[in-house]
C-alpha cells in the first residue's frame, strides 16, 4: 500500500489559508505520497501547517495566473499522478480511496471528479454537483493553461487525440463559495479582473465567455450575464463543448432573474431539445411555465424531471433537482391550483428523498391553516409521516407551533404519547404537550417564530404587521361564500411572508 501510495503526488497553490488548510491537507492522509505547494505570499501560518504535514513548500510571488502557478507545483512533483486540490476542498472520506485503485490503470490519462459546492452553512443547505478533471498522469508535456479556469486538459489531448479520461464517483466537497468564505478571499473581485485580462489577450475564447458570465451572476449583473452566455452559444461547436449545458441552464437562469420567463422557458426548451436527459432543464421548464401561470405545462415538465431523477454525473447539477427540489415546486404549483391532494402528496414525497427537509413541512402547515384544515393537520402529519426518535417528533411539532398551529401541535403530541408504549417516551411527549397547553413554547424547535413573544421579529421588520394581515384575511375567508372566492384568499394568505426554514 505504502508504494501504490507513491504513485500519487497532491499539487496545491496557496495563499493565506490557515483556517482550510488543515481540513484539506487532513483528507489526503493515506492516498497521496507527497505533497507539494506552492504559497504565493502567505502572512500567516499557512507555511508553517503546510510545513508540519511534511509538504514541500515553494515560494512565488503571485503573477495574476493561476496556470503558471500550479506549473510551478507539478513541475516539482515526483509521482506518477497528479492529483491537484484548492484549500478550500477536502476529499470525502467514503469514495476517496477509489484514487488508490484507479492509479493502477495503466490505460487512464486523467480522472474526474465530483466537485460537491457548498453553498449554505451545513451540508443541508444544498449544493451543486459536477464533474472536474482533478487528477492525471505526470507527464513534461501536461502542463496548466489559462491564465484562470486554468485547464490541463488540452496538453494532455495535445500529447495523446485518444487519452482516456475517466468520470469516477468521487467526491471532493468545496466550501469556497459560501458567502462567508467569498467575502472574506474577495474572490469575486479578483475572478473578474483575470477573466477581464483573459478576454482581452483572447477575446474570440468561449470559455472565458462563459466563465465571466457567471461572475456576472455572482455579481447580481444578469443582463451582462446574459450578453456572455449568448456570445459563448454564437461560437463554432458549440454544442461540442463540455459545458455547453451549462451557458443554456444559465442563460436561462439570466433571464429569470430578469423577470423575462417566457423567453427563459424557450431557452431551458432549447436546451433540452439538445440535451435531453438534463434534468435541471426540466426543473426550469416546470419553474418558467408555472411563473407564467402555465401550470399544465409546469406540472409536465415536473413530472418529467421527477421521472429522470438526478442529472447523470458528466452534467453540472444542483443538489435536489428531480428529487426534493422538484418535489417541493411542484407542491407550490400543486398550491397554485388548489388541489389538496397533490400539495400533500407532492410535500410528502420531497420528505421522502430528504427527511431533514424543513420548507415541505413549513408549506404543509401554512397550506392547511389557511385552507381552514388546521384541525386535520394532526392526524395528516401522524399518518404520513414517519418519526424515528422523539428528536423528530418534537422538530415536527415545533414547525406546527412556528407555523401558527399550535393546537394542532398539542394533538400530535398528545396521539404520539397515546402511540408509543415505552413509559419514558410517553412521559416525555405528554409533558411537551403539557407546557404547550400551558403557552411554554421554549422546549420546542423554532421557538422564536412562534408568534408567541418578542423573539418572533427575527422573522421579518413587519412581523406585527403581517400577524394582523393574517388575521384580517383569515375571518374574510371564513365570510366568504363562494368557493373560488375563499381560494383567491387562501392565494393571497399563501403568498405572505413566512419562515419556512430554507
Amino acid at each position: 500500500m505504502a508504494e501504490l501510495r507513491k504513485r500519487i503526488s497532491l499539487c496545491m497553490i496557496v495563499k493565506n489559508e490557515e483556517k482550510h488548510l488543515p481540513g484539506c491537507l487532513d483528507s489526503v492522509q493515506g492516498i497521496v505520497g507527497e505533497i507539494i505547494i506552492v504559497d504565493t505570499g502567505s502572512t500567516d501560518e499557512t507555511i508553517a501547517i503546510a510545513e508540519s504535514y511534511g509538504a514541500i513548500v515553494i515560494r512565488s510571488g503571485w503573477e495574476h495566473d493561476f496556470a503558471k502557478a500550479r506549473n510551478k507545483g507539478v513541475e516539482k512533483a515526483s509521482g506518477e499522478w497528479i492529483l491537484f486540490l484548492d484549500a478550500d476542498e477536502q476529499l470525502d472520506e467514503a469514495t476517496k480511496p477509489q484514487l488508490l485503485e484507479y492509479a493502477r490503470h495503466a490505460d487512464l490519462s486523467a480522472l474526474l471528479l465530483q466537485i460537491r459546492n457548498q453553498i449554505g452553512p451545513d451540508h443541508d443547505q444544498g449544493s451543486t454537483i459536477h464533474p472536474v478533471l482533478r487528477m492525471f498522469r505526470s507527464d513534461p508535456a501536461h502542463r496548466f493553461e489559462g491564465r484562470i479556469h486554468e485547464q490541463i486538459s488540452f496538453s494532455i489531448l495535445r500529447k495523446n487525440p485518444s487519452a482516456r479520461f475517466h468520470l469516477t464517483d468521487v467526491i471532493i466537497h468545496h466550501y469556497g463559495y459560501r458567502t462567508q468564505v467569498v467575502a472574506e478571499k474577495n474572490k469575486l473581485q479578483r475572478n473578474m479582473e483575470l477573466l477581464e485580462l483573459a478576454l482581452a489577450e483572447d477575446p474570440d475564447n468561449a470559455f472565458h465567455r462563459y466563465n465571466i458570465g457567471v461572475e456576472y451572476l455572482r455579481n447580481n449583473r444578469a443582463a451582462d450575464a446574459l450578453e456572455a452566455f449568448r456570445t459563448a452559444r454564437r461560437s463554432a461547436g458549440f454544442e461540442q463543448l463540455s459545458y455547453a449545458h451549462l451557458v443554456l441552464k444559465y442563460e436561462s437562469l439570466s433571464l429569470q432573474l430578469l423577470g423575462r420567463w417566457e423567453e427563459a422557458a424557450a431557452t431551458a426548451r432549447e436546451g433540452a431539445a439538445v440535451f435531453p436527459d438534463y434534468t435541471d432543464l426540466w426543473h426550469y421548464i416546470a419553474f418558467c411555465s408555472a411563473s407564467t401561470g402555465q401550470y399544465k405545462a409546469a406540472m409536465e415538465a415536473a413530472e418529467k424531471a421527477l421521472e429522470m431523477g438526478a442529472a447523470p454525473a458528466r452534467y453540472h447539477t444542483e443538489d435536489g433537482m428531480g428529487t426534493f427540489r422538484t418535489a417541493y415546486l411542484q407542491g407550490r404549483i400543486y398550491e397554485a391550483m388548489h388541489d389538496e391532494q397533490g400539495i400533500v402528496h407532492a410535500y410528502i414525497t420531497a420528505l421522502r428523498f430528504k427527511p431533514s427537509l424543513l420548507p415541505p413541512l413549513f408549506r404543509l402547515c401554512k397550506y392547511m391553516r389557511a385552507a381552514g384544515r388546521e384541525g386535520q393537520l394532526a392526524a395528516l402529519m401522524a399518518r404520513r409521516i414517519t418519526c424515528p426518535d422523539e428528536a423528530a417528533m418534537l422538530k415536527l411539532a415545533g414547525v406546527m407551533v412556528a407555523s401558527g398551529c399550535p393546537d394542532s401541535a398539542i394533538a400530535y403530541l398528545e396521539w404520539q404519547a397515546e402511540l408509543y408504549k415505552e413509559p419514558a417516551l410517553r412521559n416525555s411527549l405528554a409533558s411537551h404537550a403539557n407546557a404547550l397547553l400551558e403557552g411554554d413554547f421554549s422546549r420546542l424547535p423554532f421557538a422564536g417564530y412562534s408568534g408567541k413573544d418578542e423573539v418572533e421579529d427575527m422573522l421579518s421588520p413587519a412581523a406585527h404587521w403581517r400577524e394582523r394581515a393574517e388575521y384580517y384575511l383569515e375571518r374574510v375567508q371564513q365570510q366568504k361564500e363562494q368557493i373560488v372566492e375563499k381560494q383567491a384568499i387562501q392565494s393571497i394568505r399563501l403568498l405572505m411572508p413566512g419562515f419556512e426554514g430554507w
